[in-house]
Order: structure tokens, then sequence, then C-alpha cells
């Protein structure tokens, strides 16, 4: 039979299992301190903010990520970091894409950032109405995207056909949106992705309640991408559709800049009357109906306002202003004036004009309704009373003093014009009254016969 430990050995036991508690107690709080300013704290402290571009392949396991990240100077130990990755539950969901790291980052802020994906700094954007080729150097320049095997592809009829693209070729079926792309990712790839958003998109805008129907997908996308060529501010969009919807049931061409710059291939700010004889169903100043295929890539609201066009709208016609809007008329006169005024506001905006209180800015007036069609708008003057056109004469192509002002007169007379100077210095403008029609006086002939009289 045992015996009972003796008082003294109880109490001694006891003390040890105490201090053996206490010793792993405290190690326990050393060792998460240290884990913790491991896995939280920066690996070092830079005094210039440096960053690294990793690329992160796909399927790639928590060790070869290490590895990378060992290599390009921005963990020291990759066993420590695959092992943060398990403990912390973040050995699953690392994601593959293009990151930039700072020099000196966590492994916990690393193990973040590769779990979220890849951030807008690191992201590909394509902006609407671009076409195929410029889309390709997009791609080529943040993604590093070969643009001659992407230019392959967007012609490769049975690659449009295998992703389902109702066309030929992929022009009008690239969606413009931010992607997630990488120098990693194949031409294949990227422009899967980039049709089968396309794709989903159309889809979901033409299930919309109310959404126009009479045209497919393949026309939606044609006419999308001819509106988001022409209209520059967004609101005018809708507008802009209603009148190629006009036109189209009418049976007039749309006679659009944009489709004979893509017939073309030549891409500038204006089109030349000469453009429009161009050879190409593209030209819709020489074919009627769409053309045969879309010539950018439109986004969303394109695409939404062909679906949901102005409603009860009548105008066949619209000009740009050259401030992004653009003037729209519902018949050729109206369309003829407004083509004038807005040359003529471009050719006072672009003339110089002489300082002074005397030099006031001429006003434009649009032609009214009742007005037979005119070639180009009137410049009016701004009498206190109506008064007839004036029109700008050029100065003498020898030297001049500064310009006198010649108002207009009372009633309705001929038209005046801006006068030079005399040779002689002058310290201010003089301003003269036009003579009235059929007088033939003018200062000079004043002056003499002052001068007579007082001999």
């Amino acid at each position: 039979m045992a015996r009972p430990p003796a008082p003294d050995q109880g109490r001694g036991g006891l003390k040890r299992r105490h201090r053996i508690r206490r010793t792993l107690l405290l190690g326990g709080i050393v060792g998460v301190v240290l884990l913790s300013g491991i896995l939280f704290f920066p690996a070092s402290v830079t005094r210039v903010y440096e960053t690294r571009e990793v690329l992160i392949p796909r399927g790639a396991s928590v060790e070869t990520i290490a590895g990378i990240l060992k290599a390009d100077g921005l963990v020291k130990s990759p066993e420590l970091f695959a092992l943060a990755a398990r403990v912390l539950g973040y050995d699953r969901h690392l994601k593959a894409g293009r990151y930039t790291i700072p020099v000196g980052a966590s492994i916990y802020r690393i193990l973040r950032q590769l779990s979220s994906g890849m951030g807008k700094q690191d992201m590909v954007t394509v902006p609407e109405g671009l076409r195929t080729d410029e889309i390709a150097r997009v791609l080529a320049a943040q993604s590093k995207t070969d643009p001659s095997r992407f230019m392959a592809l967007t012609r490769d009829s049975s690659f449009a056909a295998s992703l389902g693209v109702p066309a030929d070729r992929l022009e009008g079926y690239l969606y413009p949106d931010t992607y997630p792309f990488y120098p990693l990712l194949s031409a294949e790839e990227v422009a899967r992705v980039m049709v089968g958003r396309a794709l989903r998109v159309f889809e979901e805008e033409m299930a919309l309640p109310g959404a126009r129907e009479g045209l497919t997908m393949h026309e939606l996308v044609t006419l999308a991408s001819i509106v988001e060529a022409e209209a520059m501010v967004p609101s005018e969009r809708p507008r802009i559709a209603a009148v190629f919807y006009n036109r189209l049931r009418r049976g007039m061409m749309l006679q659009s800049d944009p489709t004979v710059s893509y017939a073309l291939g030549v891409f500038r700010n204006r089109v030349y009357y000469s453009d429009l004889n161009v050879k190409s169903p593209y030209n819709t100043y020489r074919n009627r109906g769409l053309p045969p295929g879309p010539i950018c890539s439109p986004g969303r609201a394109a695409f939404h306002a062909v679906l949901f066009p102005l409603p009860d709208s009548t105008e066949l016609y619209f000009v740009a202003r050259g401030d992004g809007t653009h003037i729209f008329t519902k018949s050729w006169e109206d369309h003829l004036a407004a083509i004038a005024h807005v040359r003529a506001v471009a050719k006072v905006e672009s003339t110089p004009r002489p300082a002074g209180l005397l030099m006031q800015g001429p006003m434009l007036r649009a032609v009214p309704d009742s007005a037979p069609p005119m070639l180009r708008a009137a410049i009016v003057s701004a009498p206190s009373k109506p008064a007839g056109r004036a029109s700008v004469v050029s100065a003498p192509s020898k030297p001049a003093g500064r310009a006198g002002v010649v108002s207009a007169p009372s009633k309705p007379a001929g038209r005046a014009g801006v006068v030079s100077a005399p040779g002689r210095s002058t310290k201010r403008a003089e301003v003269v009254s036009a003579p009235k029609k059929g007088t033939g006086t003018t200062k000079s002939t004043t002056a003499k016969k002052k001068a007579a009289t007082k001999r």
C-alpha cells in the first residue's frame, strides 16, 4: 500500500507546476508578439517609397508565390510566408494577376492584397468608342498583350463563332470596361473575357421591359456604335438615336461622318466633302440603311440609348457646335441655318479683336423659319434699334493705325464696314457714322467745304 506524499513534497511539486505554467505563458506571449511583429509590422523601412510589380500566374501554389516574392525582395523567408498563409487561412484565396506591392510591406498586408485581387492601379481600362486596332494598342501598352495576335483573332470568323458573336469579326463586341488583365494572359483569354462581358451586357439590356424591338442584336450593336461615335455628351445619346431611327423609317441615308472615317481608314477631327465619295458599304452617305457592322465598341449607355431612344421625336438632322453638343433640327432649311450659324460662330471666335471699350462683339442670330434658305448666317450688330445686317470688311494689306468702328445707322441701310484709321498716329479710335444710302458725302469733303466757308 503506497504511502501519501509528505506535506513538503506536495508543496514543492505545486510550485514547480506553477513555474512551468508561468514559463509557458511568458513564452507564448513572447511568441505571439514576435509573430505579430513579423506578420503585421513592415519588414523594412526605406526613406524612399518604392514598389515592385509582381506577376502571379494562374494556379500557382503558396510555395511558388512565396518564391516569387522572395525573388522580388518583398519577403525574407518564403517558409514563414507560406506558414503564415496557412495559419491565417489565406492559402486557398490567393489570386493570380499583376500587383504593385510596396517594398517593406508586412506579410499580412501582402496576403491581404493577393487575396483581394488586383487593384485599379494594376487594371487595364478600355474606354468606350475605340476600334479594334485602338483596343489592341491599349492592351499592348498596359497588359503586354501581343497586338498582332489580338488583331488576327478579331478578324477570325471561326473564333468569333466559337464565342457566340453574331458576326464574322469582333468589331463592336470587345466591351469597354476595366479588366484585371496582366502580361501572363494570352490574347485568346483577353478577347474571350471582353466578348463575354459584351454579350452579357447586351442581353441584359435587351431583356429590360419596354426595350425597342425590331432589330437584331447585331443591328442594335451597329447602330449603338454609330451613336457612341457621334455623341460627346452622354445626355444626347437617346436624342441622336431617335434621329437615326427617324431617318431609317423615312428611308433616308444616315449620313454619319464617323462611318465615312471608318470606311476611309483615316481618322481625323473633320471629314471633307471629297471624303464623302469613298466607295464602301460603311459609307452612309452613299448607302441607305445600317452599315454591315459596328464601327467601334459601344458602351452600355449607347446600347441602352438605341433600345430606349427619345420618345415622340421628329428631328432628322443635327450638327456639332464644336463644344461637344449639337443643334437638332426637323427640316433641311433649319439644318442649313444651323450649319451657317455654327460656321459664323467659329469664324468670329477665330478672328482676333482689338481691345478697347469701343470694340463690342457681334451678335449672332439664327435665320428664322420663314426666311429663305441661306448658306451662311448673318452677323448682326447690336444697335438700340433694328438695323440692317452688318458684315466685316477686311483691313487693307498695308500697315495702318488702329481701326475705327462704324456704328450701324438708325434705320435700315446698307452694310456697315470696319474702316481703317488714317495713317497718322492718333491717341484713340474715332467713331464715324456710316453715310445714309444714296449719300456720297464723305468726311474729307465736309472738311473742305468748311475750309472754303472760312476763307
